[in-house]
Formats: C-alpha cells, sequence, structure tokens
C-alpha cells in the first residue's frame, strides 16, 4: 500500500471519517511488519483495536428478572416522590396563618417604630435648644 494513502487513511481516521473497510486497510496495514518509521507510533494503538475486536463473549447470559422487587423499588421511590412533592407545595403555595405571638411581634414592632420617630424628633428639638442656649450665652456673656 501506498504512504500516501496511508496517510490519508489515518487523517480520516483521526477525524472519524472512515468506512469499516478503510478500517480493515489500516488494521493490516499495521499488522504487518514493515511499518514505516513515521507511523510506527501508531502500531501499538492499531493492534490493540485488532486484539480488542478479536476479544469474543463465550459465557452464558441470563439475566434474571425480578419484577416484584423492581416494582416496589418504583412504587416506593414513587411515593417517596410524592410526599417529598407535596411537602414542597405546602410550604411555598398555601399561605400559612400567623400565629397569635406573631400578630403581637408585629403589632409591637410597629408601634416601636413610632415611638422611635417621635424620640428622634424630640432628639432634634433638644439639639435645636442647645443651640439656642450656647448662642444666647455667648452674646449675653453670662457668667
Amino acid at each position: 500500500m501506498e504512504l500516501k494513502q496511508v496517510h490519508k487513511y489515518i487523517d480520516r481516521y483521526l477525524e472519524g471519517e472512515t468506512s469499516l473497510e478503510e478500517e480493515d486497510v489500516l488494521e493490516a496495514y499495521f499488522s504487518q511488519p514493515n511499518i514505516d518509521e513515521t507511523l510506527l507510533h501508531y502500531k501499538p494503538y492499531f493492534t490493540a483495536i485488532a486484539q480488542q475486536r478479536k476479544q469474543r463473549f463465550t459465557g452464558s447470559f441470563n439475566p434474571v428478572k425480578s419484577t416484584k422487587i423492581i416494582s416496589l423499588k418504583r412504587f416506593t421511590a414513587v411515593a417517596a416522590a410524592s410526599i417529598v412533592g407535596v411537602f414542597v407545595w405546602q410550604q411555598t403555595f398555601v399561605p400559612q396563618q400567623p400565629s397569635p405571638e406573631e400578630i403581637a411581634f408585629e403589632a409591637f414592632k410597629t408601634k416601636m417604630y413610632l415611638v422611635a420617630e417621635q424620640l428622634n424628633k424630640g432628639k432634634q428639638g433638644v439639639a435645636y435648644i442647645d443651640t439656642f442656649n450656647e448662642t444666647t450665652n455667648k452674646y449675653l456673656k453670662t457668667e
């Protein structure tokens, strides 16, 4: 076989575009003793592929189908998934009624915000009075 043809087949093989006949040609080329030195690094790969193709399964294969175990596992998996689904749905879509403690806490929080606003207003008034007193003392010079 020509060296150019082998290079062409190898390039196509590495691209995944060869036919079965071309792969057989490459296998035959790499199984012969005299191979071009530039292609020598491909030889272990193609000999391994050839050995794998020759391997055959000689044992017996009798799969045992246990339908009861499979159906029980499937039923258990479906039941568990449905329970989880119902729980998630209940937690996300069904509105929860707040407890009396939560209602009381929200009312307390609202009233505390109102108290804080009034205290802040009073603090601003005290600051204004302090400034007024300092200015008055500066001009009256009371000792």
